[in-house]
Order: C-alpha cells, then sequence, then structure tokens
C-alpha cells in the first residue's frame, strides 16, 4: 500500500511539474502559428506592392523570418563561383533568423538563436526584437521597432489555404 502512494505521489508530483513548465512556456498566439508569405512591404514611406519572396513560420514556441528586402531581384551572379561583390550584394539584401518568440497583446518580441547577422546572433540571448502586429483574418501586419532605420512595415498572407506563390 505505501508502494502504491509513494507511485501514485510521485507521479501527481511529475504532472504538477509538467503543468508548471507548460505554464511558464512563452506565451505565443494560436493564431499566428504556420506559414506567411510577404506580400507588401513599406520602407521608408514608400510602398512596395510586388515584393520579393519573403516568409515567416512561427510554431507554438518558435520562429523563423527569412525575407529579400529590397523591391528588385538580387542579382544571379555569372561565374562558376560567386566574386566578393556578389557575395556582398547577395548577403545585404537578405534578412534571415530563428528562435524563440512571445506575444503579449499587440506585441510580438523576437529572440533570434541564429541569424545570418553573426552580431546579432551573438548576443543571445539578449537580442530580442520587439514588433507590433494586427490581424485581419488571414492577414497579418507586421510593424518592425522603430529604432529600425527605415521605418519597415510588412503586410504578410497565411499560407495555409492560400495559393502559394511558388
Amino acid at each position: 500500500m505505501r508502494r502504491t502512494l509513494g507511485i501514485v505521489g510521485v507521479v501527481a508530483t511529475l504532472l504538477l511539474v509538467a503543468g508548471a513548465w507548460r505554464t511558464n512556456m512563452p506565451n505565443s498566439n494560436p493564431v499566428l502559428q504556420g506559414a506567411w508569405t510577404v506580400t507588401s512591404w513599406e520602407v521608408d514611406g514608400e510602398s512596395v506592392t510586388a515584393p520579393q519572396p519573403g516568409l515567416i513560420v512561427f510554431t507554438e514556441t518558435h520562429y523563423t523570418m527569412m525575407y529579400v528586402d529590397v523591391a528588385q531581384p538580387r542579382p544571379r551572379y555569372a561565374g562558376e563561383e560567386m566574386t566578393d561583390a556578389e557575395v556582398m550584394a547577395a548577403y545585404i539584401t537578405f534578412t534571415a533568423n530563428s528562435g524563440r518568440y512571445e506575444v503579449n497583446g499587440s506585441e510580438l518580441t523576437t529572440r533570434a538563436y541564429v541569424a545570418k547577422d553573426p552580431n546579432y546572433m551573438a548576443d543571445w540571448p539578449e537580442n530580442t526584437e520587439t514588433y507590433t502586429f494586427r490581424l485581419e483574418g488571414e492577414t497579418l501586419h507586421l510593424q518592425w521597432p522603430s529604432d529600425w532605420p527605415d521605418g519597415r512595415s510588412g503586410t504578410f498572407t497565411k499560407v495555409e489555404g492560400q495559393p502559394v506563390p511558388w
């Protein structure tokens, strides 16, 4: 009988700990979960309505963000290997980072675990960015932090149930 009570006690304790761990997980937003493709940008006050590819994916606790942040297609390189100038042109026009995220009201805070930018990645876990977002059905409006130099905002469409551009 004591052994049974001991086992029940251990199981109950494990369930309580698991429940507490679960409630201490970052606050996510189930509506954000899924894949979102960029449909427009506003940069430096100018609209880009035919943007280059961009994709944000949210799971329950993690995100990945990759996009080409210029209006024109990135130039293809000419030879078998990229020149230093071609590498720089490809690198400078592309953003990529992934990590954890939290939602608090209309604020989305990301914490990049891995990023294209080594300085940004090196600041883990203090490298947060807080965006403002608004959802309208299958459309996500995302305003980049106010300290970004170009005043960037973007509109994204949820991929699920939508025609995929690729």
